[in-house]
């Protein structure tokens, strides 16, 4: 640059896994086009390859910039990084579902993190690493790596994250496909809408903090065989403006012996000594360089001064998507009441895009996500109930219709990159638009890009307020 609070809202739901856009009429809105068969099955092929790509880049750039702090040097030096699969001596039920899901060897996080999470005695972990590092994958390994089927179920792992979006994710994207081939394991998903008469029977349980404590007051959650205890998005979850009080609640049921693993993306040096202080003795896998290594390199940052644009930002809005083509992409606000603005304006203007935040019902949450995800809807309106962790692949462009401020108005950085890392998934092109409204806008941005940026250069460009200019550097 050149000028100077989380949401968490299906009935019962049980998983098992398989066995063994002028001042003319605005036009309607265009039939979404449905993707064939075949053609999803190139999109998840060429995901897998665009995956395999980016995480051994991440390797070569980012490997040696991960600072391991053991938290008790007496037994660990057995413990070294693991190179291959093969190396874990994994059951070959879990070694045969990672080769099936596309991966050939440990990334960067994963060759540290998992010879921890699988350790006899079982070590806790707090892990930090890039978007799209395979965080996921090691805390799914090591849930599953503890489970022993049994009947009835006894649960044995647990997982919390910050929105029910996120636990579906990592239910439908990870567990489910490492579990492929543990025939009996039962999977619960404890958000908003699941309701249970007696205590629930499950081996694993995905869910959002508000759900779990609630079973936890009512007693259907039995937490005395729970062996792994996950926090994904740990530093939203322990932060004060987050989940800390019922994350607490949660924390004080697990058994003594219980496994906690902590990962995130961004972990602030204050949430770090909150989070040392709430897990024993906890190994530390950070980022050791500083927070400008946590940008990823792949996505074009710009801004657009609005302010003297006829009809402000939510025209210049508009006028992107009349006069662009682009992908998928994503629009962050503010507030929910925004977020319905926006989407008026440009459904109103005929436009094709939906709209998600914690007042929409569960079942059209879900269903808005879905259709998202399948690319039947390509333009989704939300709050930062979708800024960590939710992953879709062809997402091209996120636009910041606010720049991201926390609860007392101060430039919220974490939020900021947890935002513009849903593009650029995977080595594929992504572009994150700023809009600027006013001179406060303006300031958070500089500050977020003095944070971020690496001695002092320039990361946010600025881009003209012409659309049809804006076509020309965009990456989409």
């Amino acid at each position: 640059m050149t000028d100077t609070a989380p949401e968490e809202t299906k009935t019962e739901e049980t998983i098992t896994p398989p066995p063994a856009e002028n001042d003319e009429p605005a036009a309607p809105p265009k039939a979404p086009k449905v993707r064939s068969h075949a053609e999803n099955a190139d999109s998840e092929e060429l995901t897998k390859r665009l995956q395999k790509l980016a995480l051994e880049r991440q390797k070569e750039s980012k490997g040696d910039r991960l600072k391991v702090i053991q938290g008790d040097n007496t037994s660990l030096t057995h413990l070294t990084s693991a190179k291959t699969f093969e190396d874990l001596n994994l059951p070959k039920h879990l070694l045969d579902a990672v080769y099936a899901m596309g991966f050939d060897r440990p990334s960067a996080i994963q060759e540290e993190a998992l010879p921890r999470i699988l350790a006899d005695p079982p070590r806790n972990l707090i892990g930090q690493a890039q978007s799209g590092s395979g965080k996921t994958a090691a805390f799914t390994l090591g849930m599953l790596y503890r489970i022993e089927i049994n009947d009835p179920p006894v649960t044995q792992a647990l997982c919390v994250t910050p929105t029910r979006e996120l636990a579906i994710q990592i239910v439908d994207k990870a567990v489910a496909p490492m579990a492929a081939n543990m025939a009996g394991l039962q999977i619960v998903l404890g958000i908003a809408g699941a309701e249970h008469r007696s205590k629930i029977q499950a081996h694993l349980i995905v869910g959002t903090p508000g759900k779990l404590v609630d079973w936890l007051k009512r007693k259907q959650l039995v937490t005395s065989g729970i062996k792994v205890f996950v926090l994904d998005e740990a530093d939203n979850m322990v932060d004060l403006s987050g989940h800390r009080a019922n994350v607490q609640t949660i924390k004080k049921q697990m058994p003594r012996t219980c496994q906690t693993l902590l990962f995130s993306a961004t972990f602030p040096e204050e949430v770090v000594k909150f989070a040392t202080k709430m897990v024993e003795n906890p190994d530390q896998i950070l980022i050791q360089d500083g927070p400008e290594f946590l940008m990823l390199d792949i996505i074009k940052q710009l801004w657009i001064d609005t302010r003297g644009y006829p009809g402000g930002k939510i025209e210049f809005l508009a006028d992107i998507y009349s006069l662009l083509t682009i992908g998928q992409s994503i629009v962050f606000v503010a507030t929910k009441k925004e977020a319905d603005q926006v989407h008026m304006t440009l459904s109103n203007a005929g436009y094709t895009c939906s709209v998600l935040h914690g007042s929409v019902e569960a079942a059209q949450r879900d269903a808005t996500m879905e259709a998202f995800r399948a690319g039947d809807s390509t333009v989704l309106i939300t709050t930062n109930v979708l800024a960590r962790g939710v992953d879709v692949d062809n997402v091209c462009l996120v636009v910041n219709y606010d720049v991201p401020v926390d609860k007392d108005g101060q430039p919220d950085f974490e939020t900021y990159l947890h935002r513009i890392g849903r593009t650029g998934r995977f080595g594929r092109k992504g572009t994150a638009l700023n809009l600027i409204a006013d001179q406060r806008d303006l300031q958070v941005l500089a500050a977020i890009e003095q944070h971020y940026s690496k001695d002092g250069q320039e990361m946010i460009q600025q881009a003209e307020a012409d659309p049809e200019k804006l076509a020309e550097v965009i990456e989409i």
